[in-house]
């Protein structure tokens, strides 16, 4: 690459500026970049289950992984111009304000989705220790 600037090659003293640069960009855009679940960890796992009993055990796994609620940092989208930028800072200041009782609601949830899951999970075993004797 190389960069002009009013007709005189200055690469030299700009390109490790520009690319400090382009790689601090990159990292805070990688930073502020939604996490992709994997595969696996996705509702369209269930379509491939060959039987009941696979469905079941694949919605337990399922619920099991994705009963969190968190309250991570996110970035907060705007419109162009003054009124957008104002907004976000609005709600920039609205989420520290109250960021509390989001975790704290947070929490009260998880407690609940990690005995409603685990209820589940208890309700499937009994039964299929059910079955497994009924069939014996």
């Amino acid at each position: 690459m190389k960069i002009i600037v009013a007709g005189q090659d200055r690469t030299g003293e700009l390109l490790p500026e520009l690319r400090e640069r382009s790689a601090a960009f990159a990292r805070a855009a990688e930073h502020r970049k939604p996490k992709l679940l994997p595969s696996d960890i996705s509702a369209r796992a269930l379509a491939e289950a060959k039987s009941e009993a696979a469905y079941l055990n694949e919605l337990i796994r399922l619920l099991r992984l994705r009963e969190g609620v968190d309250t991570l940092p996110f970035s907060i989208p705007s419109r162009p111009g003054l009124r957008g930028w104002v907004m976000v800072q609005v709600k920039r200041a609205l989420w520290r304000l109250l960021r509390y009782q989001h975790d704290r609601i947070a929490f009260r949830q998880n407690l609940i989705n990690t005995m409603l899951t685990s209820a589940l999970e208890f309700e499937v075993r009994q039964r299929q220790k059910e079955v497994a004797e009924l069939q014996r």
